[in-house]
């Protein structure tokens, strides 16, 4: 997507996809930060904030956030609601602030900041001055392609309880592949490890970024990571990690993600899978192909047992855990693992069928 030079532009598939899931995230976030941060508050960041809305009328996430954050099931609780807007362009940052106050999206538990400044100098400073630090803080990392440094997210990161949502043009981690811009790769990946991709061949060099970038958001201190690709009809990349400390959140970003159907077409996929298979996102009878070749991967090392597929799935895949028993019964029922009947999942216990192994 080209970078649009007016105050409003046009809605893309991606954006309408994303912010649907945004929407469904933050609607759990809120509530449960709420109810159990009151002494130190809570924090929402939109880093790339933009205008707040689109030509066709649709939300901007600054405005889903205001919208989530003063729902009833969050505005009871007495805690304080930090929104942190940062937008470099001032006509756009004053159409957000307009915005705001013709909806009256504030309330008085929300503290409002907006600051018209690059994301890169000012973050953390104005994170500093809102009071942020101390508190748990979801900051979205929307930008026009790689625009994140590994410094901020390491800050945030180093934040009990924080979580990142990092947008990033797939045809930048493409132009890093080839090395053609070594001082942007260096900040956004925060060393000199991911060069070592000059020397990977070409179809395993963005599976390769792409698993360097999430192993060095664990180093940043996000040990659960959740990233997907979305592609619309027309071919279209868009690719979304998600960071966090809690396994929790990363159940809840993936019921959100599971929860855009067909959203004008897109398509999804995990952009570690060197096959890059793409599949629908729907909640009714899912595209399990993905799932069940990882499973077979999985069990290549030896039997697991059911409880331990679920959670490799919620942590390692794209996939829910409630995802892992139709697969393995799919997989069962083709003669390809056998499985143990027990009570629990963790007595349930999956391997290789014999056919399976020639």
């Amino acid at each position: 997507m080209a970078l649009p030079s007016e105050v409003l532009w046009n809605r893309d598939p991606h954006t309408e996809a994303k912010h649907a899931m945004l929407a469904e995230y933050l609607k759990a976030w809120f509530p449960i930060m709420a109810s159990s941060w009151a002494s130190t508050g809570i924090t929402y960041v939109d880093a790339f904030a933009g205008p707040g809305e689109y030509t066709d009328g649709g939300w901007g996430s600054p405005v889903i956030a205001l919208r989530a954050a003063t729902a009833p099931g969050v505005s009871g609780h007495e805690t304080e609601l930090r929104m942190v807007f940062i937008e470099e362009r001032a006509d756009r940052l004053d159409h957000l602030t307009g915005l705001i106050e013709r909806c009256q999206l504030s309330s008085h538990r929300t503290k409002l900041t907006t600051v018209n400044a690059r994301c890169q100098e000012s973050l953390l400073p104005v994170l500093e001055a809102a009071g942020a630090w101390g508190g748990p803080m979801f900051v979205n990392l929307d930008g026009w392609g790689v625009d994140t440094p590994y410094a901020i997210v390491e800050r945030v990161g180093k934040n009990r309880s924080s979580e990142v949502l990092v947008t990033v043009q797939t045809q930048w981690f493409t132009r890093f592949a080839s090395l053609d811009d070594v001082t942007a790769g260096d900040l956004v990946f925060g060393s000199t490890d991911w060069r070592a991709v000059a020397d990977l061949p070409t179809e395993s060099k963005k599976s390769f970024l792409v698993s360097h970038y999430l192993a060095r958001l664990a180093d940043a201190g996000f040990p659960h990571t959740l990233t997907f690709e979305m592609v619309d009809e027309g071919g279209h990349e868009l690719l979304l990690v998600f960071g966090t400390t809690s396994s929790l959140g990363v159940d809840k970003m993936k019921n959100a993600m599971w929860s855009v159907d067909k959203v004008n077409g897109q398509r999804f996929r995990d952009p570690r899978d060197v096959n890059q298979l793409s599949f629908e996102v729907v909640n009714n009878n899912p595209d399990l192909t993905l799932l069940r070749r990882q499973i077979m991967d999985l069990l290549d090392g030896g039997e697991r047992s059911l409880a331990a597929l679920k959670d490799h799935a919620l942590l390692q895949t794209v996939f829910k855990k409630t995802h892992v028993d139709p697969a393995v019964r799919q997989l069962a029922d083709e003669g390809r693992v056998e499985r143990t009947s027990a009570k629990s999942h963790e007595g349930v216990v999956v391997r290789l069928a014999p056919v399976a192994l020639f």
